[in-house]
């Protein structure tokens, strides 16, 4: 189906840059350049410079990003690791993985880990802190590595959706021991496929992960354990390549439509997202995600204007398989799964579209309030 304003247009992206991508797909291929070649090392390099780290590994996925970090700090059978249950699945399924327990902590306002909840939750068990910077906004990340100081824990951050967001003039990715990427096609930075990578400033840290990617094992360094399948592919990179020249201005172009969203539906009964910037947050909108009670007949209006638009993590509180989320007290998870949506946003998005959005949600509460 071609919508009128479709929620991403990864096909005007590549109209946009068909003349440099044609020509590093030719590249590529004309050398044969696919496992672990120069374009995967410059892509680690140009985002470690992004980021502010020392090390970037690129991986096959988001979700391998988050496997392979579990695996790589030996999270096991009976540990206990603090993390949120609205986030994607990939989130609470890396830790189930291992054979460990999440333990879900409630959200704020912002879909966010609730930061000051987490000490409460801290056990002998406890391995480490999964906090998720969701829809392109950084949770308070600094208290956060403060508490897993306090008590020895390791801290991964899944910032799948928040690449470019900042805390405090730093990006996200950039605090915790590890942090975990995903380049999937919906993503600000994405590839023609999946695709992901993990942040650290842990040398060791960084070689574990580099020879889990590629099989395991190891002679010289002792590691000598059976690792995973799990590189980013060197077509792939030299594609990211290109399109990270962009990345700023993808952001910019994001920040701009989520402006004009606040400004023009703020006098609507929707509960907004934060300002695109304060004196803490930088945010890059992975996702433009409103709040309604409405929710349902809402998404319904806006398809039948020809407005794709998502109800992105609406699982069952309780869907988790082998997990009882009942045990865990998520009353604003809960409320909030029942009311959001997230409107279309993307830097190829025009002036018109966006006004068409903005037209179309007017109309809607008129007409229902009507």
């Amino acid at each position: 189906m071609i919508w009128k304003v479709p929620y991403i247009n990864l096909g005007k992206q590549f109209k946009n840059l068909e003349k440099e991508l044609t020509a590093e797909f030719k590249r590529v291929m004309n050398n044969g350049d696919f496992i672990l070649r120069a374009d995967v090392k410059k892509f680690e390099e140009n985002l470690a410079n992004y980021l502010g780290v020392n090390h970037v590994i690129g991986v096959n996925s988001g979700t391998d990003a988050l496997y392979l970090s579990t695996d790589a700090l030996e999270i096991k059978s009976g540990d206990e690791v603090i993390t949120v249950a609205h986030s994607f699945v990939a989130t609470a399924a890396s830790i189930v993985y291992r054979r460990a327990k999440p333990i879900f902590v409630d959200i704020g306002d912002d879909y966010n880990i609730n930061s000051n909840l987490i000490e409460k939750v801290i056990t002998k068990k406890t391995k480490a802190i999964m906090p998720v910077h969701l829809n392109g906004r950084s949770c308070e990340i600094e208290k956060i590595i403060d508490v897993a100081k306090k008590y020895g824990l390791f801290v991964i951050e899944d910032a799948a959706q928040a690449l470019g967001a900042e805390y405090k003039g730093r990006k996200v990715g950039s605090f915790g021991n590890l942090g975990c990427f995903s380049l999937h096609p919906m993503k600000t930075l994405s590839c023609a496929g999946d695709g992901g990578f993990i942040s650290t400033n842990n040398d060791f840290l960084a070689d574990k992960i580099r020879t889990l990617r590629d099989h395991g094992q190891k002679i010289k360094g002792d590691y000598l354990f059976f690792g995973h399948n799990s590189r980013l592919d060197n077509l792939q990179a030299a594609i990211l390549n290109v399109k990270f020249q962009h990345l700023d201005e993808y952001i910019k172009k994001r920040r701009e439509i989520a402006e004009k969203y606040n400004e023009e539906l703020s006098s609507l009964p929707i509960i907004l997202p934060p300002a695109p910037s304060n004196e803490k947050y930088f945010d890059t909108y992975t996702s433009y995600v409103i709040r309604t009670d409405k929710q349902e007949k809402l998404i319904k209006f806006l398809r039948a204007q020809d407005i794709e638009s998502y109800i992105h993590i609406n699982q069952p509180l309780y869907s988790y398989p082998g997990l009882n989320l009942k045990n865990f007290h998520l009353k604003n998870n809960e409320k909030i799964c029942k009311e959001i949506l997230s409107l279309p946003i993307y830097p190829e998005m025009n002036d018109k579209q966006t006004k068409y959005v903005i037209d179309s949600m007017h109309k809607f509460f008129s007409e229902d309030s009507s």
